[in-house]
């Protein structure tokens, strides 16, 4: 009897033991957990991040829109570059004039360029050439320049889309819209140049 109680007295040490350090086991690892949960989603850290989230995404809407924002007043400018040039249509032609009743090609674009955008461009068409980026056809916008014959030396028009420019074209003929393909100029076509942005 002594025996068996002495066995049980010990069992149940060992099961208390056991017990006992299963418990401390389960209630140290919910801790640990809770512990790590806290520093996963901790109110200031999630705060952070959400705050570097929401400025990145602000920096990023603020260059869409100061780039969509410089496009829309390219395009405003372009617009009035052409429609500037069109109340020149009819203009005559005269050899060396830049104005504000009778042009000459480059006289023509030089006219337009300084009361639209302030800029003074030179009176030859070659010169202006070499000031402009050049563009290919298939990229050109309203506004941008076309260069005919002995890279640009000899004409210049202003492009205003549909394969179509307003141009001085020559003595004895007036300011008009003429086509930069399948006429003598498109024959002589140079290429297209840019002054204004993109």
């Amino acid at each position: 009897m002594a025996r068996l109680a002495t066995i049980l007295v010990t069992t149940i040490g060992v099961v208390a033991t056991t017990s006992s350090a299963a418990y401390s086991s389960q209630a140290t690892a919910p801790a640990q957990l809770v512990q790590g949960a806290d520093r996963a989603a901790a109110p200031g850290e999630f705060t952070v991040r959400s705050l570097a989230a929401t400025k990145n995404e602000s920096t990023r809407l603020t260059k869409a829109n100061r780039v969509a924002g410089k496009k829309a007043e390219v395009q405003v400018v372009r617009d009035e570059l052409v429609n500037f040039a069109r109340k020149q249509i009819g203009d005559p032609y005269r050899a060396g004039h830049s104005g504000p009743n009778a042009f000459d090609c480059s006289g023509l674009v030089r006219y337009v360029y300084q009361k639209i955008t302030g800029k003074m461009l030179p009176h030859y068409s070659k010169a202006q050439y070499s000031q402009v980026t050049k563009v290919n056809k298939s990229n050109a916008q309203p506004g941008d320049l076309v260069f005919f014959f002995q890279q640009g030396a000899h004409h210049v028009g202003i492009y205003i889309g549909n394969g179509k420019m307003i141009d001085a074209p020559g003595a004895g003929k007036s300011v008009r819209v003429s086509p930069i393909s399948g006429s003598w100029w498109g024959r002589t076509y140079t290429g297209m140049g840019r002054i204004l942005a993109a």
